[in-house]
């Protein structure tokens, strides 16, 4: 049994992290023990983890994205067990690895073997854990919604648009039925549904 951390920077967002949230499926499928917390905590830097995941936002919290990670960086047996992704990840991926020396995760985790070799889940595809942010004193402003992707990707190739470098593959659709009868199956019944 692997013992994971997850980290959300400390900034302000009313969306929680999705991505976190399925990495914490992911593990909990494997029977590792996964904590969850929200900035950085001083009692677990006395913890030892066998791995981190640290998600990022938007490059405007640069500075905050950095010194979270580097401020972990001691509780992992070396830095590349920090794994990063998220937007800032993906589109300054190689400054980010230079700067911390942490594994960056570009893009989605839609392929197997992307978080252990070997092994065949697509991360993506698994329902998110929604138990997992009753480990934080944070208020969300979407703690009740079920929320989920009816696309992904864009068929436009805009100069100003990260979209294609996030997600370049473009999918028209994606069985939202399935998302939310999971979700509910999992979770109960959630009053919104959010699209991202």
């Amino acid at each position: 049994m692997r013992r994971i951390l997850l980290v959300e920077p400390a900034y302000r967002n009313k969306y929680p992290p999705l991505g976190l949230m399925k990495i914490s499926t992911y593990h909990k499928l494997r029977g590792d023990f996964v904590h969850f917390v929200k900035g950085c905590l001083p009692q677990l830097r006395s913890q030892e983890w066998d791995r981190v995941y640290v998600s990022t936002l938007f490059t405007f919290h640069w500075k905050t994205t950095v010194e979270t990670i580097n401020y972990y960086r001691q509780v992992v047996p070396s830095p590349d067990q920090i794994f990063v992704g998220g937007i800032t990840a993906t589109l300054l991926k190689d400054t980010l690895r230079e700067e911390t020396g942490a594994t960056v995760i570009a893009g989605l985790l839609d392929k197997s073997g992307m978080l252990d070799p070997g092994d065949q889940t697509k991360v993506d595809t698994l329902t998110p854990d929604y138990q997992m942010l009753e480990q934080v004193d944070y208020e969300y402003g979407l703690n009740d919604a079920y929320i989920g992707y009816a696309t992904r990707g864009c068929p436009n190739q805009c100069g100003f648009c990260a979209v294609h470098d996030i997600e370049p593959t473009f999918c028209n659709y994606l069985p939202l039925k399935r998302q939310v009868r999971s979700i509910e199956e999992l979770y109960g019944p959630k009053q919104h549904l959010v699209l991202l």
